[in-house]
C-alpha cells in the first residue's frame, strides 16, 4: 500500500529502518559483516527513498551524511572483534546504534525531498 501523506511515510520509514537495525545487530558478530551491512545500508537508503516517493537524490550527497557513522562502525568493529564474546556483543550494539543513526539521517534528508505533504 502506497503512501499518502508525509505522516504514514514517516510511519513507514522508521518501520523499515527499525528492520535493517535488527538485523546489523544479528550478523554484525560475523566476520567481515561490516561489508555487508555496508551495501545493506544503501538498500536502505533507496527503500526509505521510495517510500517518500524521491525520485533522485545525489548518492554522493547521501554517502557524505553517513559516512562517517559508517567508518566509526568499521573502526569500532575492527578493535572488538580481538575481544571473543564481549567485543562481538558489544560490536553488535555498535552496529545497530549506527544502523538506526544513518537511518535517521536518511530518513531527515529524504522527508525534505519528498512530494508529499501532511
Amino acid at each position: 500500500m502506497a503512501v499518502k501523506t508525509i505522516e504514514e511515510a514517516d510511519r513507514k520509514a522508521r518501520n523499515i529502518v527499525h528492520g535493517w537495525c535488527a538485523a546489523a545487530t544479528a550478523v554484525s558478530w560475523v566476520p567481515g559483516s561490516t561489508f555487508v551491512l555496508g551495501m545493506a545500508d544503501m538498500k536502505m537508503v533507496n527503500d526509505v527513498a521510495k517510500v517518500y516517493r524521491v525520485q533522485s537524490f545525489s548518492i554522493e550527497g547521501v554517502s557524505a551524511a553517513i559516512g562517517g557513522a559508517v567508518a566509526g562502525r568499521g573502526a569500532s568493529e575492527a578493535a572488538l572483534v580481538w575481544f571473543p564474546v564481549v567485543g562481538w556483543g558489544i560490536k553488535a550494539l555498535i552496529a545497530g546504534g549506527v544502523t538506526k543513526a544513518v537511518g535517521e539521517v536518511v530518513i531527515s534528508y529524504m522527508r525534505e525531498r519528498s512530494p508529499l505533504t501532511a
